[in-house]
């Protein structure tokens, strides 16, 4: 009143506003409230807004706790002037601290004030609102135990052996929903649902073979070719079809959670870890577990044993050295799957005996996969063409066909390959790469020379072929052999990972000796014609035999050298390759190269010892 008067200024009207309630106003509210010309009423209007919404109730509605109850409506009880009043309101229309700014321009609307006035009465309102209606959980509770209670049961159980029709009794109503639900309740199987699963699959799929093509390990073949990927496609679909399959027409699996324990998963991850290695074998169990996830509707005990026996089979199999290996891998396998049903069965409460048996089964699922994987691996070995452990160690047979011929036919490059396969092996066991893929790969680097053996220097005995013919024809005759070998290769059906070494071995080095010879003649000479196809060398074990193809040859120009003699040569060896960025690609690293040093310098000068002089052999040289 004051303030209409003019005997109380704005100002001091904001401040004793602010004085009294120094919390509520905020913004320009005070301000606002003291420059309207009757204040009084919008604080008349705000308090008949704020009383119709408390009235009403302003409910706080907890952000969880509320998922077992009606989603649709909720039952506020009020006392108004009287007894208890119970109303039911849907829970759209419910006013909570959310939406009251609406409820009160809702009321403000209702009251036919002016824009100006409606909108301050509002506001002022908003600023004293607060919750006065909250969530019992007590009585909710009892108020839905009481209602289970007189809901008449809708699933029951039928177990197996159980009587659902006697022979000469009335059969009752009960009895005909027992029968339709014993004929009908098993069959779960959705044709959306699976087309739905399918395309999840794929795109897990597609997830992992992308993994398993973009990086590699050291023991896996270096490129996921297309045999590769429809086998792992085929794998995933099956075990998807499979898990669907028994979900839908064996429930008795997936509601005992016996399912994952009937599935050949132990089988998929040996196959994978034997065939690619033990990082995409573990990428591809993972990917089972979420298919299968998807096939039970989301089962995490199906999930935990499916992941428990993949990684224990992918931790299993990479330790394996002989096929025979399997077999007991199997029975490692057998023990810790019957561990891990027994754990989850006991964990779930099923009771000792059927734990004992949920194990059981889980036992023999891990060892007759692993009696199956010892069928299927050879067969997969062949038609993937996979550098497998087990396919290295039948090639690196040095009784093989193609072996005994390059001994017939170039016996020098047999003696030079059994050499360098020597070192790499020694050296790559050293610095932690493959030693039987590097061991393989030295013996068939040098298979293309079984084409024209006259040609090389360690299978002349005196006369040089080269000598005739000019320096470019020599470099395209020593060159061919790369090609020569990879053609032999492809015939014999050498896994990728021995033609990589084959068409690496030398890189795009230059043949030092014929373009030297070619530049005594002419100086503009293009070195192109003098380098090797390539490509350098993208493995360490491909790296590897490079470099002891290189050390081996040019040290048989040594002459009773010393250790320290051995050391500078080998050092230089390695410095010409590295200079001439030979060795870019295949990710070794300066310790690995001194590793490989010492191993090559250790062996060399076990080769080149002096042999101790006995008398009779002095006397016969007097």
């Amino acid at each position: 009143d004051q303030a209409e008067d003019g005997s109380v200024s704005s100002a001091d009207l904001v401040l004793r506003l602010s004085s009294l309630w120094p919390d509520v106003p905020e913004g320009n509210l005070a301000a606002r409230l003291a420059s309207y010309p009757a204040p009084d009423t919008a604080f008349a209007q705000a308090r008949l807004i704020l009383e119709t919404m408390l009235k009403e109730g302003i409910a706080a509605i907890p952000d969880v706790g509320l998922e077992r109850f009606n989603p649709e409506t909720v039952e506020i009880r009020r006392w108004d002037s009287g007894p208890l009043v119970y109303d039911q309101v849907p829970l759209d229309s419910l006013v909570t601290m959310k939406n009251v700014a609406k409820q009160a321009a809702v009321h403000a609307k209702n009251l036919r004030l002016s824009a100006t006035l409606s909108t301050l009465a509002s506001e002022l309102a908003l600023a004293f609102a607060q919750e006065n209606a909250f969530f019992d959980a007590a009585q909710s509770e009892r108020r839905l135990e009481e209602v289970s209670a007189r809901v008449e049961p809708v699933i029951r159980r039928i177990v197996q052996g159980e009587r659902v029709i006697r022979k000469g009794f009335i059969v009752s109503a009960e009895d005909m929903v027992r029968l339709s639900a014993l004929h009908s309740g098993g069959l779960r199987f959705n044709v959306l649902k699976a087309l739905g699963g399918l395309s999840l699959l794929a795109l897990l799929f597609c997830g992992a073979v992308l993994l398993l093509g973009k990086h590699g390990d050291q023991d896996t073949s270096p490129a996921m070719d297309r045999p590769s990927f429809i086998f792992l496609a085929s794998l995933g679909t099956f075990y998807f079809i499979l898990a669907s399959a028994l979900d839908a027409f064996a429930p008795m699996l997936a509601d005992g959670g016996h399912l994952a324990a009937v599935l050949p998963t132990a089988l998929a991850a040996i196959l994978i870890t034997m065939l690619f290695g033990r990082r995409q074998g573990i990428i591809v169990t993972m990917a089972l577990g979420m298919s299968l996830m998807i096939a039970t509707r989301m089962d995490p005990l199906s999930l935990v044993e499916v992941m428990a026996s993949g990684l224990a089979s992918v931790l299993l199999a990479g330790r394996t050295e002989k096929r025979v290996d399997l077999i007991r891998s199997g029975a490692y396998l057998a023990a810790i799957q019957l561990s891990v049903g027994f754990a989850l069965g006991a964990f779930t409460g099923r009771g000792f005996f059927p734990s004992v048996v949920s194990g059981l089964w889980s036992a023999m699922n891990g060892f007759f996969c692993s009696v199956l994987a010892l069928g299927f691996l050879p067969v997969l070995e062949q038609w993937l063409n996979a550098a497998t452990l087990f396919r290295l160690q039948e090639l690196s047979d040095l009784n093989s066909p193609a072996l005994k011929r390059l001994l017939s036919v170039a016996p020098g490059t047999y003696s030079h390959s059994v050499t360098v396969a020597h070192l790499a092996e020694s050296a790559c066991r050293a610095i932690g790469a493959d030693p039987i893929l590097a061991r393989v790969g030295a013996y068939y680097h040098d298979i293309g020379k079984i084409e024209q053996p006259e040609y090389f220097i360690e299978n002349q005995s005196g006369y040089n072929k080269h000598d005739e013919i000019n320096p470019r024809l020599s470099a395209t005759v020593l060159r061919s052999h790369v090609k020569f070998g990879l053609e032999r290769a492809d015939a014999l059906r050498l896994p990728a990972a021995i033609r990589a070494i084959i068409a690496e071995h030398h890189g795009t080095s230059i043949i030092g000796y014929f373009f030297a010879q070619a530049q005594k003649d002419d100086q503009d000479v293009s070195s192109d014609d003098y380098r090797y196809p390539g490509p350098q060398p993208a493995s360490k074990e491909s790296a590897v035999v490079m470099l002891a193809d290189t050390v081996e040859a040019a040290s048989r120009t040594l002459k009773r050298p010393t250790i320290g003699r051995l050391e500078q040569f080998v050092s230089e060896m390695f410095a010409t390759k590295q200079d001439a960025g030979q060795l870019e690609r295949s990710e070794l690293t300066f310790r690995d190269l001194e590793i490989i040093k010492n191993t090559f310098v250790r062996i060399l000068a076990g080769h080149f010892h002096s042999r101790i002089e006995y008398p009779k052999a002095k006397e016969e040289r007097r």
